[in-house]
């Protein structure tokens, strides 16, 4: 018998089209498993629906998108409207709790406003603590800077609950006495895309980056600093060290145009590199699982702290160690030499050394580190069931 309804609403493409879509369904999952009927509700940025609140299914649970904004007017209009949302409500039996991924502050404000009256519960899923933009439209920054500062700073602790990513945001709602649990990304590991099976293979170590390390449109959105990666494997290259590095989501000359002066040693990794450019998500999860260790690095901004890396929790599950800087919360997680290491940014020679170290592993010790990250199963969502028992009671 269903415990009853609850919706999860927010800026999610599903099924698998970002990494909000992985989040909210792995937890959906373990909602299920409490006995909840889950309802999603995310955004649809293919061709426009006539009507957006027509239902699809995916993993078995019901799900509608309303179309992503693409003007000022339909911006304005999808941050400061939640009626969409109420028709759901009105279509559900027995709704015991809504959870916002992200949500925009005035719909957060309203449907809280709905909530408080009809008795059901409202909590926040906070992944992120954006930075407000520095450059651009005047009007557009104030806006943004307004959604953040009143979501983050203020409505999130005047609801039911926060879902909080990393320890960074735990830590700061619980301090004010707001009931949070700390869940980071999770996976079904029965899913079958995180199988692999192991084998000890004798060849160069095999590293992968993934993601979308900056925006094109803007310098200054750097996220992922790849051209430390680039220049330390530059210099690895020059002492004859023997690796390739496959390199997801982004194109050579996409890269170039960011760091124009890393054409030499993109020349001289010729050899040892491959850019992918964009792929989609499944083929991506075959080319990490080929490898033996994913890499990324970041610098520390509360963008950094307050979210956490998805990668780092794909990569795990797929059993395959990872290479990365102190960042987010990730040394609750990280072991060194058992599921990675720890890299070092403090200097490009500390940098170097601290992927030497996983450059110079025989096949052997890469194979237990792998065994060591599919053994561990950290991200399973099995693991947080009565986190979110406390949650809702």
């Amino acid at each position: 018998m269903s415990k009853g309804t609850i919706l999860y609403l927010g800026g999610f493409e599903l099924p698998d089209k970002n990494a909000a879509a992985h989040r909210v369904i792995s937890n959906g999952k373990l909602l299920r498993d409490l006995g909840y009927k889950v309802v999603f509700c995310g955004m649809n940025k293919k061709k426009e629906r006539d009507n957006p609140l027509t239902p699809s299914c995916y993993f078995d649970f019901e799900c509608y998108a309303i179309n992503y904004p693409k003007s000022i007017y339909a911006w304005f209009k999808y941050i400061t409207e939640y009626k969409h949302y109420l028709k759901l409500l009105d279509n559900e039996e027995d709704v015991k709790a809504i959870i916002c991924y992200n949500l925009p502050a005035a719909s957060i404000y309203q449907l809280k406003n709905y909530c408080n009256k009809k008795r059901i519960k409202i909590i926040s899923d906070c992944t992120e603590w954006y930075e407000a933009p520095q450059t651009g439209n005047i009007l557009n920054r104030f806006v943004k800077q307004t959604d953040i500062i009143w979501r983050m700073r203020s409505l999130n602790f005047k609801l039911d609950g926060v879902i909080s990513i990393s320890e960074y945001l735990n830590r700061y709602y619980s301090m004010y006495k707001q009931k949070s649990i700390k869940v980071p990304p999770l996976v079904d590991i029965k899913d079958e895309k995180w199988a692999n099976p192991e084998v000890l293979i004798d060849r160069p170590i095999q590293l992968v980056y993934s993601g979308s390390p900056f925006s094109l449109t803007d310098k200054s959105s750097v996220k992922d600093r790849l051209d430390l990666i680039i220049s330390a494997m530059a210099e690895l290259k020059r002492e004859d060290c023997n690796f390739y590095l496959h390199i997801l989501g982004i194109e050579v000359e996409n890269f170039l145009v960011i760091y124009p002066n890393f054409k030499k040693d993109i020349a001289l990794l010729e050899n040892s590199i491959k850019f992918y450019g964009r792929l989609e998500h499944s083929k991506a999860i075959e080319i990490l699982k080929s490898c033996d260790f994913s890499i990324f690095i970041r610098d520390s901004s509360i963008l950094t702290k307050a979210g956490f890396p998805t990668k780092f929790v794909e990569s795990i599950s797929c059993g395959i160690p990872v290479l990365t800087n102190k960042n987010s919360n990730i040394e609750d997680y990280l072991q060194e030499g058992e599921n990675g290491f720890l890299v070092s940014i403090e200097s490009s020679e500390s940098t170097k050394k601290s992927l030497h170290k996983a450059l110079s592993m025989s096949p052997k010790e890469v194979y237990e580190m792998k065994l060591n990250c599919k053994n561990s199963k950290i991200f399973d969502y099995h693991n947080y069931l009565e986190d979110f028992k406390v949650l809702l009671n």
